[in-house]
């Protein structure tokens, strides 16, 4: 089997339909759709029941949150590639034949594509990544004549730190042994750094492989101003300590990239806090950021930076620290 799509969901009722009939309509067919239900009332359950096609293996479990439902489904994947989406988006029905078309040709351990963002009723436009691949590789070859494995996970750390824009080859997540750190929010950026650490080869897609759809008057971490950002603290840390040990810490634009990546999350979510929280995040993020290895503080010039905020972090950072 080429791929297992894991999806994961809570309560999404009716709007799971519609993602689940996006993998359902792929023009390519060797694929599993994993549904994974961590913890749904009805009406979902009923929905989840309801489905009848036998590429789709529903995996129940006790409400636990999204990484342990993740993870849950990373280990009944039998696909060859294993990729992500949330149940409220949608893929396009291209995503599939395009990455197998890459895959037969070249067998990457990781492949990034970029997607599609739906903030309001009509609006779309590119998603968060802002990399446009095809001027990446241009760029890439004007500066070093080619496009080394080295370069290729720079700027693949420079997408955005998402589940839906990989897909991750099952022998890649056995070697490094990839999982979603239970408990904490924002779990996407260790993966994804993770993820690109390990990987021995990475290629890129042009084509949009999914839509994000920013929900109007539904819970979603995007739209959230509390508590729950304090999160990224926890997270960020791990992601610093854990990619210091590995041999990619010595890529000077790769690391670069994680900084960079994780700064903007760190200043985003102190950013969207309501005030009487905002104190405490920083005096929190302050110790977090000067105890982490000062290499991370000093980016490179030639670091991948599709959205130019690496003066503007850079300066963030030393704002949090003195």
């Amino acid at each position: 089997m080429k791929f297992s799509c894991i999806m994961t969901t809570f309560n999404d009722g009716e709007l799971i339909r519609q993602s689940v009939a996006s993998v359902l309509c792929q023009t390519y067919n060797d694929f599993e759709l994993l549904l994974v239900d961590d913890g749904s009332s009805t009406p979902t359950t009923d929905i989840l029941a309801s489905f009848n096609d036998p590429r789709i293996r529903i995996l129940p479990q006790a409400n636990d949150g999204l990484s342990s439902a993740r993870n849950r489904g990373l280990c009944h994947a039998r696909g060859d590639y294993i990729c992500f989406l949330d149940a409220d988006d949608t893929r396009a029905p291209w995503s599939f034949a395009q990455a197998a078309e890459l895959i037969d040709a070249k067998h990457p351990d990781l492949i990034l594509v970029p997607g599609i963002l739906s903030s309001g009723r009509t609006r779309l436009e590119p998603f968060m990544d802002h990399v446009n691949v095809t001027a990446m590789k241009e760029e890439e070859a004007t500066r070093t004549g080619q496009m080394t494995l080295k370069a290729r996970k720079a700027w693949a750390t420079s997408f955005e730190p998402q589940s839906a824009n990989k897909f991750v080859a099952r022998n890649l997540i056995e070697r490094g042994k990839l999982r979603f750190p239970n408990d904490h929010f924002f779990e996407d950026i260790l993966f994804h750094v993770l993820a690109i650490a390990h990987a021995e080869s990475v290629e890129f897609l042009d084509a949009p492989s999914f839509t994000y759809f920013q929900r109007q008057l539904r819970p979603q971490l995007t739209a959230s101003n509390g508590q729950i950002r304090f999160d990224i603290l926890g997270t960020a840390r791990v992601t610093f300590q854990i990619f210091e040990q590995h041999k990619d810490f010595r890529n000077v634009r790769q690391r670069g990239a994680v900084s960079i990546g994780t700064l903007r999350l760190l200043h985003w979510c102190e950013q969207e806090l309501p005030a009487y929280h905002k104190y405490g995040f920083r005096l929190a993020l302050r110790e977090l950021l000067r105890g982490v290895n000062p290499h991370y503080l000093v980016i490179d010039k030639a670091t991948p930076d599709p959205r130019r905020e690496r003066k503007k972090l850079t300066r963030y950072a030393r704002e949090v620290m003195a």
